[in-house]
């Protein structure tokens, strides 16, 4: 961490309630609520025109590809009908590559390519979409519907 807490503070003048604690916010504000980070920067392409805008070159999201998966035996005590026992476990292990990462740039870049794509389908700002994706941009899946 870059900075040391306390990160929150009890909102001033709150009222007790049972079985609850006192509502908290961010140091930095204490006094009022703050709904965006940067005045202006509102919507998900905002924060990612900001973010190219701001970080460039600096990486925003990397991932690790799977070289292989270990498989290990071994044997662990378990009580088994009130008796220990010896009962064999299996364990997973992951090896991987080391981190690959893409900028803000590129991101802001793949991010109006999804858009388009989405305008090319068809889908207009009243559309809903849900993406389904795993938790890597590598290997990430799209899946387009329509409310």
């Amino acid at each position: 961490m870059h900075r040391k807490g306390p990160f929150t503070v009890e909102v001033a003048g709150s009222p007790e309630v049972a079985g609850e604690t006192k509502p908290r916010r961010n140091t930095k504000q204490p006094d009022h609520l703050t709904l965006t980070r940067v005045e202006g920067v509102d919507t998900l392409y905002e924060i990612m025109r900001h973010g190219a805008e701001t970080y460039g070159d600096s990486p925003a999201m990397a991932s690790r590809k799977l070289i292989k998966k270990h498989n290990e035996t071994k044997m662990i005590t378990k009580i088994v009908d009130g008796r220990q026992a010896q009962v064999p476990q299996s364990w997973t292990y992951f090896e991987l590559t080391g981190y690959t990462s893409i900028t803000y740039k590129q991101l802001r870049t793949i991010t109006l390519q999804i858009g388009a794509g989405f305008r090319k389908l068809g889908l207009s700002s009243l559309d809903r979409v849900h993406i389904f994706a795993a938790t890597s941009y590598v290997k990430s899946h799209f899946e387009v519907g329509r409310n």
